[in-house]
């Protein structure tokens, strides 16, 4: 099959705040254009002028015009960033609905996935209370955690305490987005992991409300690290788990319904398994998901893709989890450098005409964009055992 690949981005060494690393795009289609969000990384700098060194992990912003090829990114700014507060006093933020709530995106925000549902726009991001130091590049990990968030008895318990990564939920205004009136343009909603089960991230929603029990709930796909925490699940390794409710705010409640999807199952899976960008409908019964496995160190991150069949009053059904390693390094520049880990990491998938438009980092150093024809996705993944 036939994947056509380009580079679109690399790290600004003349721009503090992205001149360490760029990397895992989101992207969605909006009045005729793509709208890109990226992470990246600075090399020091809490508000990109401090001495004192926290290395902020926040977003960026791009938009092309011409389905991808080409891009017009905003280098003055990031378009959202993390406050890197330290102060207990300050470790909060009014949400949307003007509640005042502890600010999980505090630390870092990172790895953005958007989606619509019900046509407002949606935007996941895995974050940290506080600031993680050097992740990358240097053999000491630098902890910023205050020494009044290493008791568990802290108002904000085992997210201050560990700081695993949280998931948080943004709704976001894409013409304010478009406008680059980034204050208007991201409202915090609410956090939809629980930090007392730990670390959860590649979180990813179907964008339309499915009926689970005999309600309209909204659909989360999440990879939990340590599923066996939870009381519900039995996983062992980092693996796909559905969850439903009927309000965003409902996810982090310890007995929300969930179910297990799927533990890694083939070598290329076996450290960890999870979605990789927001799934796509083929038709009025299918779901088509782009995930992720790793192996380990040296294989790395790799890519497939999932169908999923939709099922009367309960989730989806897995009906395809082939094993092929679809999307791997090919490119030059796709090859790791300073992280050393092979990586092809989707984060966006839209569908334009009959191209699959994917963004993806690559060696966590780089933003790619890559081309895949719809029609003969789909036959392949049928000529692979896929009934749909």
């Amino acid at each position: 099959m036939n994947v056509e690949r380009i580079k679109v981005l690399t790290a600004k060494k003349d721009v503090l705040w992205m001149d360490f690393t760029v990397l895992n795009p989101a992207i969605i289609e909006y009045k005729d254009k793509l709208l890109m969000l990226f992470r990246t990384k600075g090399t020091e700098g809490k508000a990109w002028d401090d001495p004192e060194a926290l290395y902020p992990i926040a977003i960026g912003y791009g938009i092309s015009s011409d389905n991808g090829r080409t891009w017009d990114f905003d280098f003055s700014r990031p378009a959202l960033a993390p406050r890197c507060e330290l102060d207990i006093n300050n470790v909060y933020i009014t949400n949307k609905y003007g509640k005042k709530v502890a600010n999980f995106a505090n630390g870092s925000i990172e790895d953005p996935r958007l989606f619509m549902i019900e046509d407002k726009c949606y935007m996941t991001v895995a974050c940290r209370l506080f600031p993680m130091g050097n992740l990358w590049w240097n053999n000491s990990l630098v902890r910023l955690v205050p020494d009044w968030a290493k008791n568990e008895d802290n108002p904000f318990g085992k997210s201050a305490k560990d700081n695993p990564t949280v998931t948080v939920l943004y709704e976001v205004d894409l013409d304010a987005l478009m406008e680059r009136d980034y204050d208007n343009a991201f409202f915090y909603l609410t956090h939809l992991s629980n930090p007392d089960f730990g670390e959860n991230r590649d979180i990813v929603f179907l964008p339309e409300k499915q009926m689970i029990d005999g309600k309209m709930q909204y659909i989360m796909m999440e990879r939990p690290v340590e599923p066996f925490r939870n009381p519900f699940l039995t996983a062992e390794k980092p693996s796909m788990v559905f969850s439903a409710a009927e309000s965003f705010f409902d996810f982090v409640e310890p007995d929300n319904k969930k179910t297990l999807i799927t533990e890694p199952k083939f070598e290329w899976e076996a450290n960890r398994i999870g979605a990789s960008a927001p799934p796509l409908r083929i038709d009025d019964k299918h779901w088509l998901l782009c995930y992720h496995g790793k192996q380990d160190d040296v294989v790395g991150y790799t890519q497939n893709f999932m169908v999923f069949r939709d099922r009367e009053n309960d989730f989806p059904e897995l009906i395809y989890h082939f094993d092929e390693r679809l999307i791997t390094v090919k490119e030059e520049w796709e090859m790791p450098g300073g992280f050393h880990i092979p990586c092809i990491f989707v984060t966006g998938m839209v569908k334009k005409d009959n191209q699959l438009i994917l963004s993806y980092g690559a060696g966590d150093e780089r933003v790619g964009i890559m081309y895949i024809d719809y029609d003969e996705l789909l036959q392949h993944l049928k000529d692979n055992g896929a009934d749909f």
